[in-house]
């Protein structure tokens, strides 16, 4: 009986020794990965600094903000059962879309990315941000070497 209990004490300490060093890489490697993304974040930051600084450097007047939202008109046409089908000539073209204003992404991180405005202007986007023409951002995600901004009416590299 004291034999086995002699040999339960030595597995215990056993894997006791082993919960720790499998504890210490752990922190190890939690401790490594905030450095690294802290250092994207500190990235995302200089790239966003760099931005506003040639902005300032460069600052144009900007032009008049356009509308995102074209009015549209509702055309009824009315059939006289007596007369037979037929097209006519001088119906309206088709409405189309008004173009999405054009954003570049600069830098990026899980959960934050930086676009570059018609304008020139550094904007700071996260999951929940608007955009206009665009609407909400939905994630971004990293594809290759660069981010990509997912919104409800596209994407964004």
């Amino acid at each position: 009986m004291s034999r086995k209990l002699t040999e339960m004490t030595n597995r215990i300490d056993t894997l006791e020794q082993k919960l720790d060093a499998n504890q210490h890489a752990l922190h190890d490697q939690v401790v490594a990965g905030l450095g690294n993304v802290g250092g994207r974040l500190d990235e995302l930051r200089h790239r966003e600094d760099t931005l506003e600084a040639n902005q300032n450097v460069h600052a144009a007047p900007s032009p008049a903000p356009v509308s995102s939202s074209p009015t549209r008109t509702t055309v009824r046409k009315t059939v006289d059962p007596t007369t037979k089908h037929h097209t006519t000539p001088d119906a309206p073209p088709a409405e189309h879309p008004a173009p999405r204003p054009h954003y570049t992404v600069q830098a990026g991180a899980p959960d934050i990315a930086i676009l570059e405005s018609p304008q020139g202007q550094p904007v700071r986007v996260q999951p929940g941000s608007m955009l206009d023409g665009w609407g909400a951002v939905t994630a971004i995600t990293q594809s290759g070497s660069g981010w990509v901004v997912h919104t409800e009416h596209g994407t964004i590299r």
